[in-house]
């Protein structure tokens, strides 16, 4: 291995990404873990923990420096998430967001020699539309409470379907394009991302929810008992594939999206918080174009 050496019986990990990579695994084996186990401490305070830290990065990558701000929009970040987890009812939900606006406006007048106006905005984006999406995790384990007709499982397997197509979708753009990429898709504003990549990107990560929805059938009918799992007809694989395409075509939306704003604020990474990765907004950028499409696609369906 190049970036290990054996030293008395230990291995000694050089180079931060590498470390970096180490974190990144573990946080998300544990999450996947309390997801599956239903663990909903653990998973709701993960959540919260990552919707408060990509509001801060958002904030402050526009140049906000204000403690206030980042500790309200923290604050209300990280109240959505438990609200949303342990469905704590709230009353005229719009009215509360009117309100709190209304505070970061005021905050924004108050203290306008250390907050400006985009950073009230942006301090509202993040703690309410990337926070919405980022929860969504959540209401897809929570589907069967949500709506009778699902299983736990086929919630899990929603949640996977958003996982591989924010997370995958950009690793497989990124080996095919490394190979066989020669038209750049916009060399403007990520010059390493291909036409070439984007399409193989997209059909692999396709065939990979395809794969891991025929491994989730046999668990269920096989194992578990169920009849049937997520449709009785087989015309479910074509569904699959169809709904994976265009996730992963909004997944690579959503990166670029964020490489605009980062090129725009002249940043190359929201943080440093995970070094060779960037921040947790470099991370979970796709995501939290991915989950609102996701949850829009199931709400027509069965809304």
């Amino acid at each position: 291995m190049t970036e290990t050496k054996e030293k008395k019986g230990k291995f000694q990990f050089k180079g931060s990404r590498t470390k970096s990579t180490l974190i990144i695994v573990a946080v998300l084996a544990v999450y996947v873990v309390s997801v599956h186990l239903n663990i909903r401490p653990i998973f709701t305070f993960l959540t919260a923990l990552v919707s408060a830290r990509a509001t801060y990065e958002l904030v402050h990558a526009v140049g906000g420096r204000s403690r206030v701000l980042f500790t309200v929009s923290s604050v209300f970040s990280a109240a959505y998430v438990a609200v949303v987890s342990y469905q704590i009812p709230v009353p005229k939900p719009a009215v509360i967001l009117s309100f709190y606006m209304l505070l970061l406006l005021v905050l924004t007048v108050a203290l306008n020699r250390t907050i400006k106006y985009i950073d009230a905005v942006m301090a509202f984006f993040g703690s309410v539309c990337v926070t919405y999406a980022l929860s969504i995790f959540i209401r897809l384990n929570d589907l069967p409470r949500l709506n009778a007709r699902f299983t736990h499982l086929e919630g899990l397997y929603l949640f996977w379907i958003a996982f591989i197509c924010s997370w995958v979708t950009d690793a497989f753009a990124f080996l095919v394009g490394r190979k066989c990429g020669k038209h750049k898709m916009s060399p403007h504003i990520s010059p390493k991302k291909s036409w070439e990549g984007a399409v193989g990107g997209v059909l692999i990560t396709a065939a990979i929810n395809v794969l891991v929805l025929l491994g989730y059938t046999l668990v269920a009918t096989k194992v578990m008992g169920y009849a049937y799992f997520m449709m009785e007809s087989g015309i479910k694989y074509l569904y699959v594939f169809l709904i994976s395409c265009a996730l992963s075509v909004v997944s690579m939306f959503g990166d670029l999206s964020a490489s605009v704003l980062k090129r725009n604020v002249g940043i190359k990474d929201y943080s440093n918080i995970l070094p060779g990765h960037g921040g947790i907004m470099d991370r979970f950028d796709s995501c939290t174009f991915v989950l609102p499409v996701l949850w829009g696609i199931y709400s027509l369906i069965y809304g």
